[in-house]
């Protein structure tokens, strides 16, 4: 779930297209205007003793806000080697967003100053969409512990750190196996049915069910996850202007969000009505045990009533989307590099053979396959840009002031890519992981793919799960060749929640030794 990742999202990243820009900016400066009025900007105050964080040149009144492109790698790469590891972006006269590019900074913000640095600010055009209560990964003040402190505990009951859910996955690898054996020898496009093993891992977390990949409203639910997660650009308007979110802009992201809101609360609704506390099935079971447990105590609890809804669609987004997209570019990375799939394979072969599935215990012995992971994790994030901080209150950093409410990101692409920390970071070398002999991983100090501090990605363990499992399933059973028209695939991607690789098509080949 990377990085809950998920939601988790990314923030900034990713500029969408804007029609009929001109109206769009008449309305940006309208609405500038009233939010100075509302929340009365024009007060004088008293300047801090340390300087604010650097910041690019902008325009007059708008700031930095259209110098956001589709890709920000390379703008934020150029602005960190003019300004330094920190830089503030002006959006406007209405929001500041500082951008932490150095792990050094990282670190200083997000562990040793974390009692300043650990809210998090709902996306506003997320929160126009659930609402801001209720919400697992959003929650900012005093509350956000208490709802960190259910969601662990939910994990550990369905099973998370033990074998209960492990072979949960380890099904799911079987089923995604005998799915792929449909497809072998034909160019098809892995997203799918990548999608739908991981839509459906997170769905016996949540709501106790597996789908076939066919049942339609798996299909719908997982298409809507898919278009809705595409269109969240959270470097649009709407995330200055919310009220943006009512208009044709952003009918491609209500659409799908209202069907993915429509199908949970049916979920929750049949939880409720055939609710056995003597069998607690998933999430929801245990968020109404919750609720219980608060009435009947009379306590302030960890979660809020008639809100079972928000908690399991941002579950479901976060989980799905991010270790999907993970998945899909360790396939077309592989692919791209026949000898290393040679060595991982032969690394499986030594140590698991073809008789039986591979499990968690195996990772020791299979130092390669995890360097791999933690090579594609790196090289490409899921969530490039973090989850957004909120400051919760005056703070310095690196001897810059940063206000109190100030948007703060993290810029994990800059930190897993930076020439800084890494050698030749551009090239992918798995063996950058590993020990001289080769026979264990090395972990590296500016490798924080999930983040950091306290609210790093809550199911930053399940997510290391599935993707080793799931992944070495694959190869035992399959080589990957991309297919003609895909050979040019590259590393593109595309940028909405998380970043995406784009299309491309792969032809499975069963291997030899696999019957």
């Amino acid at each position: 779930m990377a990085n809950s990742g998920y939601v988790a999202s990314s923030l900034f990243f990713g500029f969408q297209e804007i029609c009929y820009r001109e109206c769009i900016i008449v309305l940006t400066t309208f609405l500038f205007v009233r939010l100075l009025v509302s929340r009365g900007l024009f007060k004088k105050s008293t300047p801090p003793s340390n300087p604010p964080p650097p910041s690019p040149t902008g325009l007059p009144f708008f700031g930095n806000l259209f110098s956001f492109q589709e890709d920000m790698r390379h703008l934020f790469r150029k602005w960190t080697n003019e300004i330094g590891g920190i830089f503030r972006l002006r959006i406007g006269p209405v929001m500041d967003i500082v951008v932490i590019n150095d792990v050094e900074a990282v670190r200083e913000a997000f562990v040793e100053k974390a009692d300043a640095f650990s809210d998090r600010m709902v996306p506003p055009l997320l929160g126009e969409a659930l609402g801001k209560r209720g919400s697992l990964i959003w929650p900012a003040g005093g509350g956000w512990k208490k709802t960190r402190k259910f969601g662990h505990s939910a994990f550990r009951s369905m099973g998370l750190g033990h074998r209960r859910i492990e072979e949960k996955v380890v099904e799911e690898g079987r089923i995604l196996v005998q799915a792929c054996e449909m497809k072998e020898g034909e160019p098809f496009n892995p997203r799918v049915l990548i999608t739908n093993a991981v839509g459906n891992m997170i769905a016996c977390l949540v709501t106790g069910s597996r789908y076939d990949y066919g049942d339609p409203d798996f299909v719908k639910i997982v298409g809507d996850i898919e278009r809705f997660s595409q269109n969240l650009s959270l470097t649009s308007l709407g995330n200055v202007f919310p009220l943006l979110y009512y208009t044709p802009l952003y009918t491609d992201f209500r659409r799908p969000m209202r069907d993915i809101i429509s199908y949970i609360k049916s979920m929750v609704k049949q939880h409720q009505q055939n609710f056995d506390p003597l069998n607690v099935r998933d999430i929801i079971d245990l968020y109404i045990v919750e609720l219980k447990q608060q009435r009947e105590q009379q306590i302030p609890g960890t979660v809020e009533e008639n809100l079972e809804w928000r908690l399991s669609i941002e579950l479901y987004i976060a989980g799905m989307v991010t270790t999907s997209d993970s998945m899909l570019w360790a396939i077309l990375i592989v692919a791209q590099h026949p000898q290393l799939m040679k060595e991982i394979q032969k690394e499986i072969d030594d140590v698991i053979g073809d008789e039986r599935s591979p499990k968690m215990a195996d990772q020791d012995a299979l130092p390669l396959i995890v360097a791999t992971l933690m090579e594609v994790s790196r090289i490409r994030p899921a969530v490039p840009l973090g989850v957004p901080r909120l400051t919760s209150r005056d703070a310095t950093l690196q001897g810059y002031h940063i206000p109190k409410d100030t948007v703060v990101i993290m810029n994990l692409w800059e930190v897993l890519n930076s020439p800084k920390y890494w050698d030749k970071p551009e090239e992918f070398n798995p063996y950058r992981f590993l020990s001289e002999d080769r026979r264990s991983v090395v972990n590296h100090p500016a490798f924080i793919p999930f983040g950091i501090g306290l609210r790093a990605c809550l199911g930053e363990k399940l997510a290391r799960m599935q993707m080793f499992i799931i992944f070495t399933s694959l190869l035992q059973r399959f080589t990957f060749c991309l297919a003609d028209d895909s050979r040019s695939a590259g590393m593109k991607g595309k940028a909405g929640m998380a970043y995406s690789p784009l299309k491309y098509d792969i032809i499975l080949k069963r291997r030899e030794n696999s019957d």
